[in-house]
């Protein structure tokens, strides 16, 4: 009987001990999931106030004319935007006072000494003044005049957002926090960049407010112009990614794997899997049309943004140039240091657009060639009819990012304005050679003739 009894009280702690294991298992895995949604909340608590301040920032300066308010969307916090009279009327105030701007400015170009003054460099300064203005108002007024199509799209993105989270639960918190990473990095750079430019500004030339209104102003609002646009594009970039990789999960398959796929087997392709893959359709049908949006929208001030961006790096150019090759005098390391920064200023928003804009164009190709891999691969007559109209609908659908249409603003436009911009440093260096030696022989003549 105590040999019976035995057996069943060892059985008895046994099961004990293994209740009182998946017990304390299951709090501590209680403890770690309530700690990641803490985290999570806590980023995503962050990632709020990081994007009001940006926000808040962007209107300051005019790109951001919308009204936009706090919202709980399936329990989870979101933006809503909407149209605001106040943000014109905002705009119209700033590009009044631009304009009044250059009354004190313009004759300021005039009256500054520096020791490479020329009566082209002055001219091309006072051009440069003057076209910046115009471009701020032109910005501006643009952002007024399209401020509902700008709604739009941030509307548009808030709620493909959600979609893309909803359907394929791809862990959209750690990849927003990638993304907000890179919108902190990018515009702490930009800021830095500024303040550098303004100490040593000051420091080599002497400058003050009143200059930094006409120079540095109109560069300043421009960088940010295509800084803003190369946030979106990071954002419609990521989404665009994410469906590929959405793609790429229904089959259980890496990118690599695609081409070996299409040699050696054949995907038996299931309703429920044809079913999402509509469902990505016609997500990444929205991504193209809010594309297309982004584009039309930025096209005409990016172009008044770009030709101001041209005359700008030019008239740096020629600083950087005849200080290094053309002067005698002894080089002086502030001077050269200001035109480097300068230049470094000025390219660094394009830069970034441009790099970001051909990823961009390469991940909506890479949808292509994924959907028409798995259109040989899947047997089924239904299931590749859905398939051959997806890949009909990426065939037939070009997603292009101009400047009002004039140029591609990938990466083979900077190469093109990098080109341009030495060819015409070429043509005023040598304007300005035979100017100097015309002078030059002017000046022996009438010391001959005395």
């Amino acid at each position: 009987m105590s040999s019976i009894k035995n057996p069943t009280f060892i059985n008895v702690n046994k099961i004990s001990n293994s209740i009182r294991n998946v017990n304390n298992e299951n709090s501590i895995a209680e403890k770690n999931s309530e700690q990641k949604v803490n985290k999570i909340k806590s980023e995503i608590h962050h990632d709020f106030w990081t994007f009001k301040i940006l926000i808040m920032f962007f209107k300051l300066i005019g790109l951001a004319t919308f009204a936009h308010r706090i919202i709980v969307y399936k329990k989870r916090m979101s933006y809503t935007f909407q149209y605001s009279k106040l943000g014109i009327v905002y705009n119209v105030v700033l590009s009044s006072l631009m304009i009044a701007s250059n009354y004190v400015s313009i004759p300021l170009k005039f009256t500054w000494k520096y020791k490479i003054k020329t009566s082209l460099t002055t001219a091309i300064s006072v051009l440069q003044t003057i076209l910046g203005t115009l471009m701020i108002c032109a910005i501006l007024i643009s952002y007024c005049i399209k401020q509902k199509s700008l709604v739009r799209i941030a509307n548009r993105l808030i709620t493909i957002e959600h979609e893309i989270d909803h359907l394929y639960d791809l862990y959209h918190p750690l990849r927003r926090q990638r993304i907000f990473c890179t919108m902190i990095i990018v515009c702490t750079l930009k800021i830095c960049l500024l303040i550098l430019l303004l100490f040593n500004d000051n420091l080599a030339l002497g400058t003050g407010p009143i200059s930094w209104l006409t120079d540095i102003l109109p560069t300043f609002h421009m960088g940010w112009l295509l800084i803003q646009y190369f946030l979106l594009v990071t954002v419609i970039q990521t989404d665009f990614a994410d469906v590929n990789r959405a793609i790429q999960s229904l089959i259980g398959i890496n990118t690599p794997d695609l081409q070996s796929l299409y040699q050696t087997r054949r995907i038996i392709v299931n309703n429920s899997i044809v079913h999402q893959l509509l469902q990505l359709r016609d997500v990444h049908c929205h991504l193209c049309e809010i594309s297309e949006d982004v584009s039309s929208f930025y096209s005409l001030p990016v172009l008044f943004g770009i030709i101001f961006l041209f005359l700008t790096l030019t008239y740096n150019g020629y600083f950087l140039f005849w200080i290094v090759m053309i002067t005698d005098d002894i080089l002086e390391y502030d001077t050269l240091s200001n035109t480097i920064v300068w230049l470094i200023f000025l390219i660094y928003p394009i830069f970034l657009l441009t790099n970001k804009i051909t990823k961009i164009l390469i991940e909506i190709e890479k949808t292509g060639n994924i959907v028409h891999d798995l259109l040989n691969c899947a047997i089924g007559k239904d299931k590749k009819a859905e398939l051959k109209k997806f890949s009909l609908q990426l065939l037939h659908r070009k997603i292009q990012f101009t400047a009002n249409g004039y140029f591609m603003l990938d990466n083979t436009f900077l190469h093109s304005l990098t080109g341009t911009v030495m060819t015409y440093l070429i043509i005023l260096v040598q304007f300005q050679m035979v100017s100097s030696r015309s002078s030059i022989r002017q000046q022996c003549n009438n010391t001959g003739r005395s």
